[in-house]
């Protein structure tokens, strides 16, 4: 029998949960992608576990080409000290407010969940203005997502400097590769559904894959969002005919949820797991 070509592997370096007991876990994500043409990281989850959890999982960070941080708070883009060290040519690609001042609240007070703005300026950094954004003939960068479906609750206690926080600096990529069309997604601050049915409706074929959490657990208040809209979610997600790969702020409830009404159209995308496209 010939063997299937593998024309994508995406390894999962950072997530809340790991099964493995050499691999470490965190609050945060990361995932190391390889293709034809690159090798990338989209984000860096929050310490250097991302670049502990590489040695384990024989990931060579030297190689990588381009970084994309997918927004401005510490669980995606806090390796970039890290991610710097170990390699000086990577491209790091992020929004030019992604380094604002963030902020979440807990019980009246201020917590600081932003990333240090003294990378702003570093020459690898790429800060990017407008969408959609052509890194090349293989990646694209989409933002400017309007939060018309179901925008995650948890977003109630998010400041960006003094003022609710819009998601404005919030980016997602779409990777083109053999026939295959990938979306990874951050957080999805500004909505799962919102993110693929806009980015699907600029795209000329159809998205095969999603990457990313769906936040729906809210980490500072310990609540999930209501299983009435997980289940509205879901329904519209099933009917853009992609599959999806998640873990990170999408919950382990909320993802039980989901996975009893798609069954096998999602999957769990905990630290270590390799998927091949």
């Amino acid at each position: 029998m010939e063997s299937r070509k593998i024309f994508m592997k995406l390894i999962n370096l950072v997530d809340n949960t790991s099964k493995h007991p050499n691999l470490g876990s965190e609050h945060g994500f990361s995932t190391y992608i390889e293709t034809k043409h690159h090798h990338l990281l989209f984000d860096l989850g929050h310490t250097d576990l991302f670049a502990r959890n590489a040695i384990e999982l024989k990931v060579d960070l030297g190689s990588v080409d381009t970084v994309i941080i997918s927004h401005g708070h510490y669980d995606h883009g806090g390796g970039l000290k890290t991610f710097f060290e170990l390699n000086a040519k990577g491209k790091v690609y992020i929004h030019y407010e992604a380094f604002n001042p963030h902020y979440s609240i807990k019980i009246d007070q201020l917590k600081p969940i932003g990333i240090d703005p003294i990378y702003r300026d570093h020459p690898q950094v790429v800060l990017v203005h407008d969408y959609p954004y052509k890194i090349d003939d293989h990646m694209v960068l989409y933002g400017d997502i309007h939060q018309t479906s179901f925008a995650p609750s948890g977003n109630a206690v998010l400041l960006e400097e003094n003022h609710p926080d819009t998601f404005h600096h919030e980016q997602n990529l779409i990777i083109y590769e053999n026939n295959q069309c990938v979306l990874m997604a951050g957080c999805a601050h500004n909505g799962i559904v919102s993110i693929v049915e806009q980015i699907q409706a600029q795209l000329k074929q159809p998205i095969t894959h999603v990457f990313g959490g769906f936040h729906l657990y809210n980490l500072t208040m310990d609540t999930i969002e209501d299983p009435t809209i997980i289940h509205q979610i879901a329904l519209r997600l099933k009917a853009s005919g992609a599959q999806y790969h998640t873990g990170h702020c999408t919950g382990l409830r909320p993802y039980a949820i989901l996975k009893d009404f798609l069954k096998d159209q999602i999957d769990y995308f905990d630290v270590g797991c390799q998927i091949t496209i």
